[in-house]
């Protein structure tokens, strides 16, 4: 929900973060794009973490095995990372 009297945040991504959004199929594409819309309106949302040692540098899951990890300046959401999830191997799965 947005935040009284904020805009929403303006969204920007790294030229990495973009290649690999762009090479999502068309459904994964949408389900990135329908989160980050979501979380430009609270980029500090209780859903989010952060991930350094101050609250601007942060990390989200924005869809299902979607993980965006981002920066926020002045307005602006920068998109630094964008991690595909899919197929993850766990190291438990490797068990003797």
């Amino acid at each position: 929900m947005p935040q009284p009297g904020r805009p929403t945040y303006r969204v920007e991504f790294t030229e990495s973060a973009a290649a690999v959004r762009d090479t999502l199929p068309a459904e994964r594409r949408a389900q990135l794009a329908r989160g980050i819309r979501v979380l430009a309106r609270d980029p500090y949302t209780k859903y989010s973490a952060p991930i350094g040692p101050d609250d601007y540098s942060r990390k989200a899951m924005v869809a299902e095995s979607l993980l965006i990890e981002y920066g926020i300046l002045e307005g602006v959401m920068i998109v630094i990372v964008v991690a595909v999830l899919d197929d993850m191997q766990f190291i438990a799965d490797d068990e003797d």
